[in-house]
């Protein structure tokens, strides 16, 4: 008979796969099925994928957008071999969504071992983070952000490995340096998420000279640090060929004004910069203030028990990781510090978000060990995890119910059926801003002259190869009075607002 432990083991590992399994489910179902409307922050990307050559992709991107140039790219590569399809728009972010949900429980494992659960904190934080779900499966490169976030722990614990000296395989080790090589090239984040590994792997490096009885040091050293240098190689070039325009973009860092601290207010600021950047790892305002709370406390206590494990020289793999944790958000709170980096926005810091589940997984077992029944010491974990549990379910419920999303749906349906109507019939279309529902300001605020063109071209039907003649109207009503204006070999057009499309002649 299984004792009560391992069946509880057993069962919350069921209700964990089953949340990830139902999360990669309703991804290949997004994939598949035209049932996710792109929105605003899709729209900018897809104009330029749609509207740029190759060559124009790695200089400046319209409305202001930034993205990793060579993912892009091979974004643009595969997506226009399908032209521009839904599914062809929608698989890359899901394939790399997958793969961070995979990686984590990998690396989750690798962490905690057999630890029941507390450990599935880590994956499912990562699967119920706001930008994990608002921009799963969707057209922008925050995706990527997150999974190299885990690829970089992942890689630090191979490093790690490689100091304890476990048994080199050549293929594998060969597949590390080549990822620390290309990774920069696919998310601007990842330079900050690999840079704390350098200083881990140098105390390591510097303890194991230290020891002058171990005969491997110079073996062990030159393992660890060529992939670090491969790393440091790729970093620069990536600077060079793209993170360069970013760093000097002053449009952009005047864009990003109101999320850098406030120098007239450095104190409050600061304070309310770094409790959202914890906070925000959790939905609702419940789960918001327990995170909150939790987060900055396991920040505090986390550098002060990485003083003590260095005094101590206590040298385990948790313990090292959490030692990069506190070092990688210590950097990120510098750069904001110094108005290079926003904090507290979460999909601009969604490279943090593993290193605060697992400062947060070591802050909720510290709390559990000081209570003697084992009840009691399961009911914090128990409330982060039905949050957290909870809050994907309710997410993609919430989303697909909403009445925003019925018209959205319903504007993307009708939209693509009206363009199929004039491409075949080869007529020029004229459409309201309502196309653009529920941004038809914020398009125009973000650089476009009038939102209902551009943003009608952005969709999967509009054949950029053959394009038709798109025209911006003011409303329905004014449909005559536009018609009066048109070339004169215009005798056909379609008109619609997004929703109800209708023919019009000229001589009627």
């Amino acid at each position: 008979m299984q004792s009560p432990v391992k069946n509880s083991g057993v069962f919350i590992q069921n209700i964990t796969l089953i949340t990830l399994s139902f999360i990669i489910c309703i991804g290949a179902v997004m994939v598949i099925a035209p049932i996710k409307p792109f929105w605003v922050d899709e729209w900018f990307i897809i104009s330029s994928l749609k509207t740029k050559s190759s060559a124009e992709l790695m200089g400046q991107l319209n409305f202001m957008q930034q993205f990793p140039r060579i993912y892009l790219e091979l974004f643009k590569s595969f997506s226009s071999f399908f032209n521009y399809s839904y599914s062809a728009l929608r698989l890359p972010s899901f394939l790399v969504s997958a793969a961070t949900i995979i990686l984590s429980y990998k690396v989750m494992k690798k962490l905690y071992g057999q630890q029941v659960f507390t450990r599935y904190l880590f994956v499912l934080l990562l699967a119920s983070s706001f930008t994990f779900c608002e921009y799963f499966v969707e057209v922008k490169q925050y995706a990527m952000d997150i999974l190299l976030s885990v690829v970089a722990i992942w890689q630090l614990i191979e490093l790690l490995n490689l100091g304890a000296g476990k048994i080199v395989n050549i293929r594998k080790y060969i597949f590390l340096c080549a990822g620390f090589f290309i990774a920069p090239f696919f998310s601007y984040t990842y330079p900050i998420a690999i840079a704390p590994a350098y200083g881990i792997i140098l105390l390591q490096t510097i303890g194991s000279f230290k020891n002058k009885g171990n005969p491997t040091k110079w073996k062990t050293t030159l393992l660890q640090w060529i992939p670090l240098l491969t790393s440091a190689l790729g970093i620069a070039l990536f600077y060079i060929i793209d993170a360069k325009q970013l760093a000097t973009d002053k449009c952009m860092y005047e864009r990003w004004s109101f999320l850098m601290i406030d120098n007239n207010h450095k104190i409050f600021s600061f304070l309310t910069g770094c409790y959202t950047l914890f906070s925000q790892t959790g939905a609702g305002l419940l789960y918001e203030t327990i995170f909150g709370i939790l987060g900055v406390s396991a920040f505090i206590l986390g550098i002060v028990s990485c003083i003590k494990n260095y005094i101590k020289k206590e040298q385990s793999l948790e313990v090292q990781v959490r030692a990069y944790c506190c070092l990688l958000l210590s950097l990120t709170i510098i750069l904001y510090l110094f108005r290079r980096l926003p904090l507290g926005t979460p999909r601009l810091n969604a490279f943090t978000t593993p290193s605060i589940a697992i400062l947060i997984i070591y802050i909720v077992n510290r709390i559990s060990i000081n209570f003697h029944s084992d009840l009691k010491r399961k009911i914090l974990p128990a409330i982060l995890y039905i949050g957290l549990v909870g809050n994907v379910f309710t997410w993609y419920i919430n989303y697909f119910t909403s009445p925003r999303y019925k018209k959205q749906m319903a504007i993307y349906t009708a939209t693509q059926k009206a363009i199929g109507l004039a491409q075949a019939k080869k007529i020029p279309i004229l459409i309201t801003p309502g196309i653009a529902y529920p941004y038809e300001q914020a398009t125009i605020d973000a650089g476009a002259p009038d939102p209902a063109v551009w943003v009608l071209k952005t969709f999967p039907a509009y054949d950029v190869n053959a394009p038709l003649p798109v025209y911006a109207i003011s409303g329905l009503d004014h449909t005559k009075e536009y018609l009066e204006h048109l070339p004169p070999g215009i005798q056909t057009v379609l008109v619609g607002d997004g929703i109800s499309f209708q023919i019009y002649n000229r001589k009627d």
